[in-house]
């Protein structure tokens, strides 16, 4: 009798134990660099900042990941230029260009996404030429291998990645080219592999990886090469948009308020032309709809723009207010052979201004 007591006396203090889960999620776009004077005629090197306002006050100080997802440069010259955060408040932040030159980059769309998610972690990565020691000289296909560590509290992390600056010695080269290839994810560390191909020489690449072990998230990466089943890469038709589409199903909590929804994409590799015109890619998501349960990323290019290969990484989250809280509740039963067995009796949603009213 007295080990049932005790028995009893933990488990009923464990019945008022759920599964609680908060966070808080803004995206938003930059389109600072759109094709002002000032980019079009650089003086290099540019530095321009730009002043991020969220929409909403943060709680606390948020990470910040940025991607893009629209660029373009001029073509047969090389290509030197990064994105990076500071000045991270509550309130808002800064994004910061750097454009080496000599290549001429009018266009630089810059989605971001600020969030306050203890399952989630956000690295920037820069590789410099001595790490690249395959990539930043040679010709022909070549690769190399790196690997990421993260915080070892992820049983099953989902792991993508965004080329957020790079530094491309094109002389000779018929292609600007860079891809990532992402291994499976460990609890605590994920194989990246890096290509390139022709003379191109990557000098320098800048990744932002994006790890969560937050099951309402989603994240992944997609690509697709020119070939005669694929023509959305032909530049046979300079007045289209000449664009690739990928769609996924997503849970039904996506579709409770798809207006808040965090749909963020960016460009994470490309296979472009050097010399057969200017280099333009653009990554977008179509809108979700109410009661809609399908994502639809959109990515390619237009004009005279030779694109051979292009990938796309995307960031998916359910409402990103701090809306919605979800848990699950447990009640212990004890039956009449005095075994105790838990039972999950209730499961529901609840909005965050109701949490502190008991």
């Amino acid at each position: 009798m007295f080990y049932l007591i005790v028995i009893l006396c933990v488990t009923i203090s464990q019945a008022q134990y759920g599964f609680e889960y908060y966070a808080e999620w803004q995206t938003g776009v930059d389109n600072s660099v759109s094709k002002q004077e000032q980019f079009l005629f650089p003086t290099y090197p540019m530095r321009f900042q730009s002043q991020v306002i969220f929409p909403r006050r943060f709680s606390v100080r948020p990470q910040v990941l940025l991607m893009h997802q629209e660029i373009q440069w001029s073509r047969g010259r090389n290509i030197n230029y990064q994105t990076y955060v500071s000045d991270v408040t509550l309130f808002g932040f800064n994004i910061n260009y750097i454009i080496w030159g000599p290549a001429v980059i009018p266009i630089l769309s810059v989605r971001w996404v600020a969030l306050v998610d203890d399952q989630v972690e956000i690295q920037y990565v820069h590789y410099q030429e001595e790490d690249l020691y395959q990539l930043s000289q040679g010709f022909g296909a070549r690769q190399q291998d790196f690997m990421i560590s993260y915080y070892p509290r992820y049983p099953a992390p989902k792991v993508t990645a965004f080329i957020v600056g790079a530094d491309f010695e094109i002389f000779n080269s018929l292609f600007t080219s860079v891809r990532i290839q992402m291994g499976i994810p460990t609890s605590n560390s994920m194989d990246v592999r890096f290509l390139t191909r022709d003379f191109c020489h990557v000098r320098s690449l800048y990744v932002a990886y994006f790890i969560s072990n937050n099951y309402l998230t989603l994240a992944g990466s997609v690509g697709a090469y020119y070939s005669t089943y694929n023509q959305f890469l032909d530049n046979s038709n300079k007045q289209t948009i000449r664009a690739q589409k990928f769609s996924r199903l997503v849970p039904s909590i996506y579709s409770l308020d798809p207006a808040y929804n965090i749909l963020a994409q960016g460009i994470s590799g490309f296979d472009v032309h050097s010399y057969a015109g200017s280099a333009y890619m653009r990554v977008t998501a179509e809108s979700m709809i109410n009661q809609s349960q399908i994502y639809t990323l959109v990515y390619g290019t237009r004009g005279d723009t030779v694109l051979t290969y292009m990938q796309a990484s995307y960031i998916l989250h359910p409402p990103g207010l701090p809306f919605h809280y979800y848990y699950k509740n447990y009640d212990w039963v004890v039956t009449k052979d005095d075994k105790i067995v838990l039972e999950e009796t209730i499961e529901q949603e609840r909005k965050i201004n109701e949490l502190n009213k008991k």
